[in-house]
């Protein structure tokens, strides 16, 4: 028998292409554990539980603006700081509709 061969059959670790494809299909799993089975279609709720109204434009870099629909029934503001933080802004804020009326404009 070959010392090689025989390193190789005691290896405790998979191989890395088997780690690697694990590593790959980690995300597809952990979010078809997180779905809700009776929901049908998947997690249908609202992405903003919580809400804040005391943010300024400047540290605003992007914003995204979830329409009321059948997943939720409320105006979602989600919005990206310049250090990568992404926070839920009040709808119903003056500075949030300062923040709007800006978005319109341009």
């Amino acid at each position: 028998m070959n010392l090689r061969a025989a390193s190789r059959a005691a290896r405790p670790w998979p191989s890395p292409r088997l780690l690697l494809l694990g590593l790959l299909l980690l995300p597809a799993a952990v979010a078809l554990a997180s779905a809700d089975p009776e929901e049908g279609d998947g997690n249908l709720q609202c992405l903003c539980v919580k809400t804040t109204s005391g943010v300024h434009l400047k540290h605003i870099t992007s914003l995204e603006v979830i329409r009321p629909g059948v997943h939720c029934p409320t105006l979602q503001m989600i919005a990206t700081l310049k250090r990568g933080e992404k926070i839920c802004l009040d709808p119903n804020a003056p500075m949030s509709k300062k923040i709007i009326k800006k978005l319109m404009k341009s």
